[in-house]
């Protein structure tokens, strides 16, 4: 009985997950120098502006973010299929390549933010605290040294005094 509720039961979460799923779609196919110039177009422009798909998803995403966190909900629909993502990236580019996939721009992006920063961090670590799915904690693992690669990266190009900032 319990389940014929469950299943007759309306959700606007439904909806609400259905139109993340899509954002996510959106922004994780994009062309990396695309969704770059999007989150570059989007920072320069004011919010009334019109905007192409990407900005419009890049928009979402943030607001969805910003709800979430406010409301201490999981991140999982946004932070998985970016865990998912790196791993597909890996499998179809070279193995170590020093060009950041739609993963980590978007992550990048998302971490300029403190209080993103913290819940992302947070959820990313109860992701691989529940162990539920090896393919999962191998693109955790992934997700987590190309954090620390790209930190390195950027770090050695600030040392040297390199103008070169590539996200």
């Amino acid at each position: 009985m319990e389940y014929e509720t469950m299943l007759w039961k309306p959700e606007s979460t439904s909806m609400a997950s259905a139109m993340v799923g899509r954002v996510m779609n959106t922004l994780l196919s994009a062309r990396p120098k695309k969704l770059e110039n999007a989150i570059v177009r989007l920072g320069e422009a004011p919010n009334n502006s019109v905007q192409g798909a990407l900005e419009e998803s890049l928009r979402f995403l943030n607001k969805y973010l910003k709800e979430a966190v406010e409301e201490k909900q999981s991140l999982d629909e946004v932070l998985v299929p970016m865990i998912e993502n790196v791993l597909k990236s890996i499998a179809l580019k070279f193995k170590d390549s020093k060009h950041p996939n739609q993963a980590m721009i978007l992550l990048n992006w998302l971490f300029q933010d403190e209080a993103l920063f913290t819940s992302l961090a947070n959820d990313l670590a109860n992701i691989i605290s529940r162990r539920e799915d090896r393919y999962i904690a191998l693109g955790w693992c992934r997700l987590v040294r190309s954090l620390v690669e790209y930190e390195n990266r950027m770090a050695q190009f600030l040392k040297n005094g390199n103008i070169f900032i590539s996200i």
